[in-house]
């Protein structure tokens, strides 16, 4: 039976598709080895998508860390000049599939935050915002790893610009990107304050029914403190929270690198049985969600 491939690359099986690409398992026949390969979609094959999927290419490739996803190779697919990226195969689960079941306990959430913490650090010293952090763009291992992925929106911090679009995903979105701001490796923070929060309680601090209360929230509501959902979450994290959402960059947390130093001693203590019963806990979910619907 003959192999479905792409230059040298054996395509095996698709194991996920978004909007512009689609990520297969494939096999390197050359190396012996299994590959993760990032198609981009043939229509999509020209103009700007194009530019962005070759642009996360230059940025992954300068990137070299354990969190951070590996790029082996890339590729143009000759019959349709379509490029592809090959990458390192993660063997796990996004964190996006993980948080259909709910919260995580907190150390593991704290755990998972400083990795991508780190990861991000090192984009950073590097001059280099993601500019897409969410749990579809985090890959989590059998042994409680982190993979940071999906750089397509990535850009260099000296590059930005006041009037950048608002690519990415709304409920992760910073307040300066959506008043038109200029952003540095702050706004990342931002967004992974935002992914921390939804790990330790299960929703989201800003979510809304459409897009523009979305980013009403974002710009003005004030989540509840994550104690105040979950009760077994200790008040550090309140603190920790309010540096990464704050809407002043300039009053978050001073870089990912000191985001991580504070979250891993969190990582590293045994849960404790929430102080409070499932009824009172969902009480604080509805007030939770109250409190969003009216600010």
């Amino acid at each position: 039976m003959a192999h479905v491939q792409v230059g040298r690359y054996q395509i095996l099986e698709t194991l996920g598709t978004g909007a512009n690409s689609r990520v297969v398992r494939g096999f390197d026949p050359l190396i012996d080895r299994p590959v993760a390969i990032k198609l981009l979609s043939p229509e999509l094959s020209r103009g700007e998508a194009r530019s962005r999927f070759l642009r996360e290419a230059r940025v992954v490739g300068k990137l070299s860390h354990p969190f951070i996803i590996t790029l082996h190779d890339m590729g143009i697919e000759e019959s349709t000049s379509t490029p592809y990226l090959v990458m390192e195969l993660v063997e796990g689960q996004s964190l996006e599939k993980i948080l259909t079941n709910g919260s995580v306990p907190y150390p593991s959430a704290c755990g998972w935050a400083a990795q991508v913490a780190v990861a991000l650090q090192v984009a950073h010293r590097h001059g280099i915002i993601h500019g897409d952090v969410k749990p579809a763009n985090i890959l989590v291992t059998s042994d409680s790893r982190t993979k940071l992925t999906d750089f397509g929106m990535a850009r260099l911090a000296s590059h930005d610009r006041k009037d950048t679009s608002l690519l990415g995903t709304p409920a992760y979105w910073c307040p300066e990107q959506i008043m038109g701001r200029a952003q540095d490796a702050r706004s990342d923070i931002f967004s992974l304050g935002v992914l921390l929060y939804e790990m330790l309680t299960g929703i989201s601090p800003f979510a809304a029914d459409s897009l523009q209360k979305v980013c009403n929230h974002v710009l003005s509501s004030r989540p509840l403190p994550p104690s105040e959902v979950n009760a077994s979450i200790p008040a550090a994290l309140d603190e920790i929270l309010a540096k990464c959402l704050a809407k002043d960059p300039a009053q978050r947390m001073a870089s990912a690198e000191a985001l991580a130093e504070q979250l891993y001693p969190l990582a590293r203590r045994k849960t404790v049985a929430p102080a409070v019963a499932p009824v009172v806990e969902q009480t604080l979910r509805n007030r939770a969600a109250r409190f969003l619907r009216s600010a």
